[in-house]
């Protein structure tokens, strides 16, 4: 899907209308107020939408347009932009495009939806920085593979497919981690009300259930354990 991504130069009026679609904005009445007032102030120069457009970061939505309005939604590439230079968007934007390839394969193969969908604050922080981190790996991938030919890329890719396992892997750990009890327990934060510290402390429990009951998480849980024994036991008897 993205072999011949290249990163974007995006304007800040265009950021201001991903901004609205990743939130889930409608722009079509807006889009057609725009044409038919010329009233810049609902979402400034059609050319902007023109840019995005051209960047192949947005495309129009199929089905019914009446009166001009048109209904956009985020590629593949714009998923992907607002992945690796966004640093915050909603849980629901990770559920409206569940199905997009990127999605499928850094995320959706190791958690179920409702996980995601059921993230507290603290979890979707660790998933937003561990998809950031999977789109800057595979944006240095493109970059070391432009201008490369098929046995090239091919050797590359494998490359590209450890480094990502291994960011899921971490990710696994940092989970694992950060959700034992003590720990949940050391960083939850501390208010002269012990009622806000208790809420805190069930909020994250909840989500450590949660994530208990995901099969695809612990799946990943496996063999993050698997590799870490493995690893474990030939540095410790190496000598």
């Amino acid at each position: 899907m993205l072999y011949d991504y290249e990163k974007k130069e995006v304007g800040s009026e265009e950021k201001s209308i991903l901004f609205k679609v990743i939130n889930g904005v409608d722009l079509s009445a807006q889009i057609g107020s725009y044409l038919k007032l010329r009233d810049k102030d609902q979402i400034g120069d059609t050319s902007a939408m023109s840019r995005l457009l051209g960047l192949k970061l947005l495309s129009e939505k199929k089905g019914l347009i009446l009166r001009g309005m048109r209904k956009y939604q985020l590629t593949s590439a714009g998923l992907f932009y607002v992945l690796s230079e966004t640093r915050t968007y909603p849980p629901s934007l990770l559920k409206k495009y569940g199905n997009d390839p990127i999605l499928l394969a850094l995320l959706y193969q190791y958690f179920e939806v409702d996980t995601i969908a059921s993230s507290t604050a603290r979890f979707y922080s660790l998933i937003t920085q561990y998809l950031r981190q999977c789109c800057r790996i595979t944006l240095n991938w493109l970059e070391d593979t432009q201008n490369s030919n098929e046995e090239h890329k091919n050797k590359l890719m494998n490359h590209l497919k450890f480094e990502l396992e291994l960011n899921a892997k971490l990710l696994a750990f940092r989970i694992m981690t950060m959700y034992s009890d003590s720990n949940i327990l050391s960083l939850s934060p501390k208010s002269e009300s012990d009622d806000s510290d208790v809420a805190y402390y069930d909020l994250e429990t909840n989500m450590k259930e949660i994530l208990a009951k995901d099969n695809k998480f612990i799946e990943l849980l496996h063999k993050t354990n698997a590799d870490f024994k493995n690893g474990f036991k030939e540095f410790t008897n190496s000598n």
